[in-house]
């Protein structure tokens, strides 16, 4: 518990206003240094093999212009490809508001690196307003928990998910976070904090719905 706890800390969350194709969109962006070299990195983030084993199974075409898909959620195109430090692609769930994911890792020194995930979306204000940045952000903590625990060597992945118990508070505070990061971006502190209780009730299944 403390482990992940620690690692939510650790991460560096900002929201930020800007366009995707013309149109008024929000940025999450999650910043995280991780104790693995780049190539490690960007092995575990591009190489199917590696990618099902502590986020999700993918098939498809990795290669520029090539177009995957995660099983159960997104798909997309491959849009661009900085190898060995970042990469871009579309990224569509359902009928999903248009959406881009952003990755690069930089080196901080010999076997450590700072990983990057942008992910900037239309998303539509009324869901904006009832949820806030961490509907898509409390995701993106958990997926950083899985990819740091396979970079220590850590059994992690969809059959090695944490109990209730334990992740329900993970989501909580991961909530609350992205609240924090909207109140720097200029959200109303009140609504900030209402949005991150529907957020957390949404992803702990207590609000009778569930996380997709």
């Amino acid at each position: 518990m403390a482990d992940i706890m620690d690692m939510l800390t650790g991460i560096t969350r900002l929201v930020k206003t800007t366009t995707l194709n013309h149109q008024e969109a929000t940025s999450v962006v999650l910043q995280l240094e991780v104790p693995a070299p780049v190539h490690d990195v960007w092995a575990a983030c591009t190489e199917a093999d590696s990618i099902q084993k502590w986020f999700l199974p993918i098939s498809g075409d990795l290669g520029i212009g090539g177009r995957y898909a995660l099983e159960g959620n997104a798909s997309g195109e491959v849009l661009d490809c900085n190898a060995g430090r970042s990469f871009r692609v579309s990224w569509v769930m359902g009928q999903g508001p248009d959406s881009e994911l952003l990755f690069t890792v930089t080196p901080t020194n010999v076997d450590h690196s700072l990983v990057e995930l942008a992910h900037t979306s239309t998303v539509d204000p009324e869901m904006m307003a009832n949820y806030g940045p961490g509907s898509v952000g409390v995701g993106w903590d958990g997926a950083l928990l899985g990819l740091q625990h396979y970079l220590r060597g850590i059994p992690t992945g969809p059959q090695h998910r944490p109990a209730p118990e334990i992740m329900n508070p993970f989501m909580a505070a991961s909530s609350e976070a992205w609240a924090d990061a909207a109140i720097a971006n200029g959200a109303n502190p009140g609504d900030a904090r209402a949005a991150a209780r529907r957020t957390t009730a949404f992803y702990t299944g207590t609000d009778g719905q569930g996380a997709s």
